[in-house]
């Protein structure tokens, strides 16, 4: 499990949130000691370098951060799977993607940011223990779920989730991993839960490895991580 636990402070003075946990992920092409196969040689926006985790009163943020600037492309999907334990999970996503994601997801997030950087947008579903249900999304209330395209030159997709929505409180533990797509029945090409590559090529199917996790700590209510200027809600993008 690749994570660093690391003090924010800076981020902590602004927010109110006093510490981030930070996911690191190999990066690059697979010859060159990376997770990426050489059949995505050039996409540095579905490269994962990073993810930054943290949580205030309501909300649980992904700062989800690419090798590459988001804003010079024109797509990209970004996936967050999710399992709280509060059902028997499921190992299909909500869109369909060419993807075992190995453990149970009770919960997922698809996100977008596919048009060079002018916007953002997400989805939120739940899984009843038979199907997924869209819970919420930037298109519609976008009260359960929010994105933020401010440091999408820095490759870096923003999202926030309702810790309500998922059913989760104070010292709940959430199993997760981050997965990069395209569109359709694209596989994973690069997982955060994976050192190594999770497939060879574009009609494959890819495979996460052993989800990560993170505890939702005490911390003020503040939503500032989403600063308003940053908000947009999108019509649907996949």
């Amino acid at each position: 499990m690749r994570k660093t636990l690391m003090t924010v402070a800076a981020l902590g003075m602004i927010t109110g949130v006093a510490q981030a946990d930070i996911y690191t992920d190999s990066t690059g092409m697979v010859n060159d000691g990376g997770d990426i196969a050489s059949a995505f040689a050039g996409f540095e926006h579905l490269d994962i370098a990073q993810v930054e985790v943290t949580n205030d009163a309501n909300f649980i943020y992904f700062d989800i951060t690419m090798v590459g600037d988001l804003d010079a492309t024109t797509w990209g999907k970004y996936l967050i799977g999710m399992d709280t334990g509060r059902v028997a999970g499921t190992n299909t996503d909500a869109w369909g993607r060419n993807i075992d994601w190995g453990s149970g997801m009770t919960d997922f997030v698809g996100s977008w940011a596919d048009d060079g950087g002018t916007g953002v947008g997400a989805e939120l579903h739940a899984w009843d223990g038979a199907a997924w249900n869209l819970t919420d999304a930037t298109y519609l209330a976008g009260t359960e779920i929010m994105g933020d395209d401010a440091n999408h030159a820095a490759g870096v997709q923003r999202i926030a989730v309702s810790l309500s929505a998922l059913g989760v409180g104070v010292g709940d533990v959430i199993l997760f991993d981050v997965v990069s797509t395209g569109g359709g029945f694209d596989p994973g090409v690069d997982h955060l839960s994976r050192q190594d590559a999770s497939t060879d090529d574009w009609p494959n199917q890819s495979m996460s490895g052993q989800y990560l996790s993170y505890t939702i700590i005490p911390a003020p209510g503040s939503a500032a991580l989403l600063g308003l200027g940053g908000l947009v809600a999108l019509r649907r993008r996949r």
